[in-house]
């Protein structure tokens, strides 16, 4: 679904570009042959897939893929589906008012010529625990825990 509306946009707009980069964070199922199917699907130029060999946790297949991207706005999404993708535009709008709003041409010695989105560190958070009644997946009693007081850390120290 991700790819495909990805292609899509690329398609209505020819200043949209995309990349897709699967990180294999040493799975022994069948997620390599998968992220090689759509390699073959979408070009390589389109989706990229990152072999880490041996699992190292979540956070550190994030670190990597991230690291590895070439794009001006990077979005991370676990490969559940669970994220409607066609919420990303929402997301990117919102980024883009932010950036214009903060943006003062007079602060780049090179100007607006070569003003890029990038140009302006911004990163977005995203949470579906409102949702937690609706939600497909269930967890433990102590993930759901520490989640909540995740929250609660992140609420008080932003």
């Amino acid at each position: 679904l991700l790819c495909s509306y990805l292609q899509q946009r690329a398609a209505n707009d020819k200043s949209f570009s995309y990349e897709v980069v699967i990180v294999d964070d040493g799975s022994k199922d069948g997620t390599k042959r998968v992220a090689f199917d759509f390699v073959k699907k979408y070009g390589v130029d389109n989706v990229r897939v990152i072999l880490l060999g041996k699992n190292h946790g979540k956070g550190e297949a994030i670190r990597k893929g991230m690291l590895h991207s070439r794009g001006e706005l990077l979005l991370m999404l676990d490969a559940d589906g669970a994220t409607k993708v066609t919420d990303l535009e929402k997301l990117e709008n919102q980024i883009h008012a932010i950036v214009r709003k903060d943006y003062h041409p007079g602060d780049s010695a090179a100007g607006e010529a070569t003003f890029r989105i990038s140009d302006i560190p911004i990163v977005a958070f995203g949470s579906r625990a409102h949702l937690e009644e609706k939600a497909l997946a269930t967890r433990k009693w102590y993930r759901n825990f520490l989640m909540k007081g995740f929250h609660l850390v992140v609420l008080f120290a932003a």
